[in-house]
């Protein structure tokens, strides 16, 4: 055999068969994992779904730590609460977490008035303020709900990420709404959450895929943008953002996809 005339031949065809060995096995994944998260959000319930993202974050021992919890703002939150919460005196905060954003605030002076609705991180978070020698009020909570509190507030923050684990435009309105009546007009609001394409075709194939499940089961639909990450997260355009903070009695002031995501509203 011609060494010299084989040779170069092989190695290329190899290549080519491994390119596409790969797009294949990418393409099957993609539509693997599609199928799979939408099957399981057609299956899931509401409280199903919160047991999944309770055990979730028993698992992610980060927010259960001292450390995470007194680093302070991140650099993106410290300048969106510098610039749009600067005469902000009282804060109501909801997913407060293990603490991390109350301590932060209460060491620049502001009241922080903050509910959690997972009991043993509510139980950490006042421990921890109770050791930095600040009251441990943090109050337990619904999952998509707000306790009452006895004072209005001038400034709202939803703590990092919470927002996008409330399942259904409804309930994420509603919950708006619920905040938008402790605040006087004009305060601020900072919602965090994860952002996503408006062309992409994944989050479409699984509403499309869970919802043959949810018809079957006569359960509330799955919205385009639902997804398992492998607890339950909604992934925003900008438009629904804006379009659900306009409903619940906001309006946008800023949007920013790089750091964080995050959107700044106003009461109105």
């Amino acid at each position: 055999m011609d060494v010299e005339r084989v040779g170069p031949y092989v190695p290329r065809m190899i290549v080519r068969l491994y390119f596409a060995g790969d797009r294949l096995l990418r393409a099957f994944t993609y539509r693997f994992q599609m199928v799979h998260i939408g099957i399981w959000l057609g299956l899931l319930t509401r409280g199903q779904l919160y047991a999944v993202g309770k055990q979730h974050y028993s698992f992610d021992r980060m927010y259960w730590t001292d450390e995470y919890n007194k680093q302070g703002l991140w650099d993106w939150e410290r300048n969106v609460v510098t610039r749009d919460f600067a005469g902000c005196k009282r804060i109501l905060l909801a997913a407060a977490g293990g603490g991390r954003e109350v301590i932060a605030l209460r060491q620049r002076g502001i009241e922080v008035e903050a509910f959690e609705s997972d009991p043993g991180l509510v139980r950490f978070a006042n421990d921890l303020l109770g050791r930095e020698e600040m009251v441990p009020d943090i109050r337990s909570a619904p999952w998509d709900g707000c306790p009452e509190f006895d004072r209005e507030c001038d400034g709202i923050i939803v703590g990092w990420g919470a927002y996008p684990h409330i399942r259904g435009r409804a309930k994420r309105i509603s919950f708006l709404q619920d905040l938008r009546r402790k605040v006087i007009k004009e305060s601020p609001i900072l919602l965090s959450f994860c952002l996503r394409v408006e062309s992409s075709n994944y989050f479409g194939g699984i509403a499309r895929t869970g919802n043959v499940l949810t018809w079957m089961l006569r359960r509330e639909p799955i919205e385009v943008g639902d997804s398992l990450v492998p607890n339950y997260v909604h992934f925003f355009t900008m438009a629904e953002v804006e379009s659900e903070m306009q409903e619940a009695g906001f309006e946008l002031v800023s949007f920013d996809k790089i750091q964080g995501p995050h959107a700044v509203g106003r009461a109105i």
